[in-house]
């Protein structure tokens, strides 16, 4: 049985897939038991074995733990407790109309993941900052999917900079978001295959208020993930 281990950022993106697939929410072991990630665990038709693993709640601000950190740790322990075949970021992202993005439109990761603010201006730093780590080569499986591709940049900031933006033209990228490059540094560096799923919720050449479209579209863009994502999971277990 294949094992797959998905990163998810935040409850209201991943409960209705947890539903959807009967996922049983577990704790791996002790050391686990006072911290605010939490794990889900099912299998899919025999043949995948599925973890579902989310940063949760910071228990000080008691908002879901965004951002590259959280990613980072608990995609760590992910690949760490259940060593997946295959490491999958599924979440929402910003991405521009002249790119031919349009709200709820759903993207897999192309070739790299960047990050946009991580500004380095000392030799060989401001290359490890500017991240390009690989992503798996899906272009079949985005075939199959019906779904576009993109290279993802990401970034601790709902807003953003002109800087921004010229370090996401810079690099080729057509997403942003605040997860994914994390994610696939932590693949890398431990060997584990990554791509990622991306829902777009704002058009950012279109309205500069990331936070209000954010909101306004997250509903649709997560219906659009959670219909892609379990299509992709059966197209998966076929062995795709």
């Amino acid at each position: 049985m294949k094992k797959i281990s998905i990163i998810m950022a935040m409850e209201a993106e991943a409960s209705r897939l947890i539903t959807t697939l009967g996922l049983k929410k577990f704790t791996p072991r002790a050391f686990y038991q006072n911290l605010p990630m939490l794990f889900y665990r099912g299998t899919y038709k025999n043949k995948l074995d599925i973890t579902l693993c989310i940063p949760g709640k910071d228990k000080r601000y008691k908002v879901d733990c965004i951002g590259t950190e959280p990613s980072a740790v608990v995609s760590f322990a992910a690949i760490s407790e259940f060593q997946p075949d295959l490491l999958i970021n599924l979440g929402t992202a910003g991405s521009f109309q002249k790119k031919g993005a349009s709200i709820g439109k759903v993207y897999l990761s192309q070739s790299a993941f960047y990050f946009h603010d991580h500004r380095i201006p000392i030799a060989g730093w401001d290359e490890f900052g500017r991240g390009a780590y690989p992503s798996l080569d899906v272009k079949d499986l985005a075939h199959e999917l019906g779904c576009d591709q993109g290279n993802i940049s990401s970034g601790n900031s709902l807003d953003f900079t002109q800087t921004d933006l010229d370090r996401i033209e810079n690099s080729g990228a057509i997403l942003k978001e605040m997860e994914a490059g994390a994610i696939a540094w932590v693949a890398y560096i431990t060997q584990t295959p990554f791509f990622a799923v991306k829902s777009v919720t704002n058009l950012i050449d279109v309205n500069s208020d990331s936070s209000g479209e954010f909101e306004k579209n997250f509903g649709l863009a997560v219906h659009s993930l959670t219909e892609t994502s379990l299509k992709l999971i059966d197209t998966l277990s076929r062995g795709f």
